[in-house]
């Protein structure tokens, strides 16, 4: 992957890459409201099958002024978390299906369901 990345007209610039993960920052809406975009991984045990899979991670965390009057500021978190058991009958075709289902749920052109305000916004299920 690029250190650097341009997504949605977002610059988000390496922070950091080591072992753990890494980190990329977007500050376009000022140094105090950044857009942070994080990808990790880590190797777990599956509750449901006992054998080790691989869990990675991204995600991106926005920085919001909730109440400028007293000046709290949070994060509005949104990742998706996709695990693979480890071995060789796991094929990427396979991994990859799984998430064109959550992107075309959630997708807005004709190729998608659109349902993101659904979900998100208006808590439809």
């Amino acid at each position: 992957m690029n250190n650097d990345l341009t997504i949605d007209t977002l610059s988000f610039k390496l922070a950091y890459s080591d072992k753990t993960g890494s980190k990329r920052v977007d500050t376009s809406r000022g140094p105090t409201l950044p857009t942070t975009m994080s990808v990790a991984h880590q190797v777990v045990k599956d509750s449901k099958s006992s054998l080790q899979a691989r869990r990675s991670v991204l995600r991106f965390d926005r920085t919001q002024t909730v109440d400028s009057t007293a000046g709290i500021i949070s994060d509005i978190s949104a990742y998706v978390v996709v695990q693979v058991p480890l071995g060789a009958s796991v094929l990427s075709s396979d991994v990859l299906a799984a998430v064109q289902h959550l992107i075309s749920t959630l997708q807005e052109d004709d190729s998608g369901l659109d349902l993101m305000d659904e979900i998100f916004v208006n808590q439809e299920q």
